[in-house]
């Protein structure tokens, strides 16, 4: 059973382990994931709200650390966060929904809707919710750097624009590239087949049947001391607030704002096939390319089947996670976070509790300065078998670790803790070298878990 995280992101291979820890015993499993998520706001991993529940019960609804350090607000379960992203999902469920209702198909042909768009023949609804029509991505074209333009009620034929225009990146249905401009065509199409707005529809569909009053989409004009304050970097040493995007600017791709308490009550909708029938929810569910089903990341963890979304922005992460045979949600709402960051760590070290699996509470890091000579005697392809390799470099005066033999793993820091213990940013995950003979050999610990690692020689 895989249990290194990090490592299957590197090489793509499940590894062995020489040692774990056991759960720890005596608590109660809300104590125990309540000490969990305060080792992760103490390690400024976590900042917001968190909800977890199991076979219809809620086993921890806290929320931890400031919502507005400059105001002293700290979070609370009503706090409302932007949910990014995760609009997608309930998006695509609103897609679903009308086409239940017989007001368009997935195989609706775009040509239906946008008669003049020259490309519209050859893509389709569904290529717009698995992320496969090749249409330009508009944040890529139009982004935080445009902040008088984002910051502010944008109409959208100016995000239009932006994409429309421009040829396609792949033939569509080829493969598969995120792209928030199919989920902003998905808010204009669900207008036009119902002459209403998206925000009402979505109110209709989803959060009034499910009671999800603490839901919306303007986040910007919410009370200051109901919503929190997103900030991009947030650590001992500074904490630096980001102005977020208007609703009009993500639209039907990441307006929504909710809370853990709401988004649980999406989370039971999908449990008992509500809004949706159990067809239309297979539908959601069946992976495409890039294991991406309609609006939802389909995958499987410590061999247990799930379906989530997370989202990311300056200032703000969430994550939602459901794994239906076990009836589990996980959501983290957080409210500081940048480019390159998720609390996919910490998300997953919920689930080794909930599984009773080994885990580690997180700890406070702090990064050393280690001189060149001694980051340098690390580098080298370390080995735990004939095909699993992790390779150590040493660039502008730091050493990264990288999947060996796999393209598409990230190059990712080892940072410092002292000459020969080092960390990773996003991991819950140490890494140790340790003389051995004439050279050294590499001790990776994450959740629980030892791996060793010999350099080849």
């Amino acid at each position: 059973m895989l249990r290194i995280l990090f490592l299957l992101l590197l090489t793509g291979y499940g590894v062995g382990v020489i040692a774990q820890k056991t759960k720890i015993s005596g608590d109660s499993l809300t104590q125990t994931l309540d000490k969990y998520f305060m080792s992760a706001n103490q390690a400024y991993k976590l900042n917001g709200c968190v909800l977890v529940a199991q076979k219809g019960n809620i086993l921890l609804n806290k929320a931890y650390g400031y919502a507005n350090i400059k105001s002293q607000l700290y979070n609370d379960t009503l706090t409302r966060f932007p949910i990014l992203s995760i609009t997608k999902s309930f998006t695509s469920t609103t897609i679903l929904k009308l086409q239940e209702e017989g007001k368009l198909s997935v195989n609706d042909k775009l040509s239906k809707y946008f008669p003049d768009y020259q490309y519209g023949k050859k893509i389709t609804i569904e290529n717009l919710l698995t992320h496969s029509s090749g249409i330009s991505n508009f944040t890529d074209i139009v982004g935080e750097e445009d902040s008088a333009i984002i910051n502010h009620p944008i109409p959208k034929a100016r995000i239009l624009e932006a994409f429309m225009t421009k040829p396609l990146d792949f033939e569509p249905g080829s493969r598969y590239s995120y792209n928030n401009s199919g989920y902003f065509l998905l808010g204009i199409i669900i207008e036009k087949v119902t002459g209403q707005s998206y925000q009402q529809i979505v109110r209709k569909y989803i959060f009034t049947p499910l009671g999800m009053s603490h839901s919306g989409f303007d986040f910007n004009n919410l009370p200051q001391n109901t919503k929190a304050q997103g900030y991009s970097i947030f650590d001992t040493f500074q904490q630096k607030p980001y102005k977020y995007y208007d609703s009009t600017y993500a639209y039907s791709a990441g307006s929504i704002y909710s809370t853990g308490g709401d988004l649980y009550k999406f989370a039971k909708a999908i449990a008992s096939n509500m809004i949706l029938t159990p067809n239309s929810w297979r539908n959601a569910f069946k992976p495409r390319l890039n294991q991406y089903g309609y609006g939802w990341n389909i995958g499987n963890l410590f061999g247990r089947d799930y379906v989530s979304h997370d989202g990311g922005y300056p200032g703000f992460m969430s994550s939602f996670v459901y794994f239906p045979k076990e009836d589990i949600t996980i959501i983290i709402l957080n409210n500081f976070g940048n480019y390159g960051q998720n609390v996919w760590a910490t998300g997953m070290g919920v689930a080794s509790i909930l599984f009773n699996l080994p885990f580690d509470f997180w700890q406070p890091r702090t990064e050393q300065k280690v001189d060149e000579a001694t980051l340098k005697q690390y580098v080298g392809l370390y080995k735990i078998n004939k095909k699993t390799g992790l390779r150590i470099t040493y660039n502008n005066g730091q050493l990264h670790m990288k999947g060996a033999g796999n393209s598409q793993a990230p190059e990712l820091p080892l940072l410092p803790e002292s000459k020969h213990q080092f960390f990773l940013r996003d991991f819950n995950t140490t890494a140790t070298f340790i003389k051995d003979g004439d050279s050294f050999k590499l001790i990776i610990h994450e959740h629980g878990n030892d791996s060793e690692w010999k350099i080849e020689k």
